[in-house]
């Protein structure tokens, strides 16, 4: 999504330095594994500084107080770190937590602009789906936005990190990533100890769709204690074709469940010549929230463990 955009400059006035005492606070917050620099001055005029996941350098004249959410990551995001008094819009997909349904709506993948508008915002937070020449359009118009786009598990505790610095709650976000680290320790101590045995893994999040390399589903899988069978292919969500899953022989399938799919056990157990597959010969056929492993936000460790349960239940008996 166009990485790599062209940068602002990071720029305080400083004609009235002789009539003003300025005092920055800066600071630096390398946040764990995921390679987030989030930059922040603060001085007289309130200018605070970051950089979001397309490397953008976003100024703004001091924390956001009205806050519209263009997808659901960031909405939930949001309210985990203790912001969500100061989200005044979600997209039509954000549903979690309950707290959004009184939320003004604002669109999703095409986005009621007028309505953000009206809603007079001081920052637009995105996810990596939103096309950027919508966001363009509002920046246009004076409103900023960012971009959060995770990739592993690490991206998502350095994007909770991020939300919390530009909203001012760094030290509830602190608290948030620190209690989920230690669920991801209880989890992998066990599904990825020495000598686990790694059955292998066909997630389908939409018909014959799956998570390759470089996803966080691909990741999810992996600290769940299993192999993914699409490890190799190209993209980090690709198309696959039965040929190739009846070839790469799955132990386990799981199929998510949620707005975007209706999959049943009996749609992919009626697949022509899948009957041959060892996860259908032997049962082991899995359903679970699309929203817990296809959204970035915290709750993406409650897909860690529903997975590291369905692939490792004699862990979790």
């Amino acid at each position: 999504m166009e990485e790599g955009r062209e940068r602002k400059e990071n720029k305080i006035p400083l004609d009235k330095l002789s009539y003003v005492v300025i005092v920055a606070i800066l600071f630096v917050v390398a946040a764990f594994a995921g390679g987030y620099m989030i930059r922040g001055m603060m001085a007289d005029e309130g200018i605070i500084t970051f950089v979001d996941d397309y490397g953008r350098s976003i100024e703004l004249n001091g924390y956001p107080e009205r806050i519209v959410s263009v997808a659901p990551t960031p909405t939930e995001i949001l309210f985990a770190v203790g912001a969500g008094d100061l989200v005044v819009g979600v997209d039509d997909y954000s549903n979690y937590p309950p707290e959004v349904e009184g939320i003004t709506k604002i669109g999703s993948y095409e986005l009621n602009l007028e309505t953000i508008v009206g809603l007079r915002p001081d920052l637009i937070i995105s996810s990596d789906l939103v096309p950027v020449d919508q966001l363009e359009a509002l920046e246009d118009l004076g409103i900023p936005y960012i971009v959060l786009a995770s990739r592993t598990l690490d991206d998502v505790f350095s994007t909770i990190m991020l939300v919390g610095s530009i909203t001012d709650h760094s030290a509830d976000a602190t608290e948030l990533v620190d209690s989920l680290k230690e669920r991801v320790d209880a989890v992998t101590i066990l599904t990825n100890a020495d000598g686990v045995v790694r059955p292998k893994i066909y997630i389908e999040y939409f018909p014959m769709w799956t998570f390759g390399p470089g996803s966080f589903g691909h990741n999810l899988i992996e600290l769940a204690g299993g192999f993914n069978i699409a490890e190799n292919t190209s993209a980090e969500y690709t198309t696959i074709t039965d040929e190739f899953i009846i070839a790469q022989d799955p132990d386990i399938i799981i199929y998510t469940v949620g707005p975007m799919t209706t999959t049943t056990v009996d749609d992919i157990t009626s697949r022509p010549v899948w009957d041959q597959i060892n996860a259908v010969v032997n049962d082991k056929i899995y359903s679970i929230d699309d929203d817990l492993i296809s959204l970035y936000g915290p709750r993406i460790i409650d897909g860690l463990e529903e997975l590291a349960k369905l692939i490792h239940p004699e862990f979790f008996e």
